[in-house]
C-alpha cells in the first residue's frame, strides 16, 4: 500500500456531503455521531496526541467534515471521525444493500439475533484447525477460539497470554486468519496490517467501530463485520451511563463478505 492515507481518503469521499451533524457525544466507552436519521458509534480512543484540529462546534457541521477527523493524531477527535464514518456507512439501508442483513427480522430482534452476525460465532467452524490471528483482546475470546485453533493474541496493553501489538510485523504472515478490531482505523495502524495480511490471510474487521463501507475490500479486507443501530435513544442513555455492552441491545451485528 503505497499512500496509507489512500484508504482514508476513500472512504471520506464516499460521504453524501449534505449530510449534517446534529447530535454527538464523547462517553468513556463509546462516541456517538447523528445526522437526520443516521446514527454511529465507535469506540473511544482516549490519547490526545497532537493538539486539536478542530475548532469551532461540532453540532451544525457537515457529516463528511466531522468524518475527516479520523485522520487526526488526536485519537480522542479521531473517534469522533470513526463514529463519523459508521453515521454514514453503517446505515440500515446502505448495509441491506450490501446483504448484510439476510436472514435477520428487524421487527423481531431478539439477544440471539442482534448477535448472529458476530464474526466470531459466524467464523467458528471455518476456522477450526487452522492459525488464527486477533487484533485486539476481545471479551472471553479464549473460550469461543482456543480449542478450535492455534489463537494468537496481539494487544496494545498485552493481558497474560498476549503478545504486544509490534509483534504483528512478525507474526500476521504466517496465520491463515486475521481478525481485526474496528478501533484500528482509528489509531492508523490498519493499512500497515492490511499490507502484512498481504493476499494469503483471509482478514476479518470486526465490531461495533467497523466502518462497513465496500471500498474496503479495495484494500484488502475479505469481510466487515460491523454494527447497525436500531434505537438511537438507547445507544445514548447506554453511553451517557457508561453501561459498554448496553449497546448491543441497541442494535444488530451485521456481516459482509467480499464478492469473488
Amino acid at each position: 500500500m503505497g499512500n496509507p492515507w489512500a484508504l482514508y481518503d476513500s472512504l471520506l469521499d464516499g460521504i453524501d456531503s449534505s449530510l449534517i451533524v446534529d447530535h454527538y457525544g464523547h462517553g468513556v466507552g463509546w462516541t456517538e455521531v447523528w445526522a437526520g436519521s443516521n446514527t454511529g458509534v465507535a469506540m473511544t480512543v482516549k490519547e490526545r496526541g497532537v493538539g486539536d484540529s478542530y475548532h469551532g462546534p461540532i453540532i451544525g457541521r457537515p457529516l463528511q467534515d466531522v468524518a475527516a477527523l479520523i485522520k487526526s493524531w488526536n485519537f480522542l477527535e479521531a473517534s469522533l471521525g470513526a463514529a463519523a464514518l459508521t453515521c454514514y456507512y453503517n446505515s440500515i439501508e446502505k448495509v441491506q444493500a450490501l446483504g448484510g442483513l439476510q436472514g435477520i427480522d428487524l421487527a423481531n430482534l431478539r439477544t440471539e439475533s442482534r448477535r448472529r452476525k458476530d464474526a466470531l460465532i459466524a467464523f467458528q467452524n471455518e476456522i477450526t484447525g487452522k492459525k488464527v490471528a486477533m487484533i485486539g483482546h476481545f471479551p472471553n475470546i479464549e473460550h469461543q477460539f482456543m480449542d478450535r485453533c492455534e489463537l494468537t493474541i496481539l494487544e496494545r496493553n498485552p493481558l497474560r497470554g498476549d503478545y504486544p501489538d509490534s509483534a504483528c510485523e512478525y507474526l500476521i504472515a504466517e496465520q491463515d486468519y486475521l481478525f481485526i478490531t474496528g478501533m484500528t482505523l482509528t489509531n492508523k495502524t490498519l493499512p500497515r496490517l492490511l499490507q502484512l495480511a498481504g493476499e494469503k490471510v483471509k482478514v476479518s474487521m470486526l465490531g461495533p467501530s467497523v466502518c462497513m463501507a465496500p471500498q474496503l475490500f479495495s484494500f484488502g479486507v475479505d469481510n466487515l463485520s460491523g454494527y447497525c443501530v436500531t434505537d438511537r435513544m438507547l445507544v445514548d442513555e447506554a453511553i451517557r451511563r457508561v453501561d459498554d455492552f448496553a449497546i448491543f441491545d441497541a442494535g444488530v451485528m451485521v456481516s459482509v463478505d467480499k464478492q469473488a
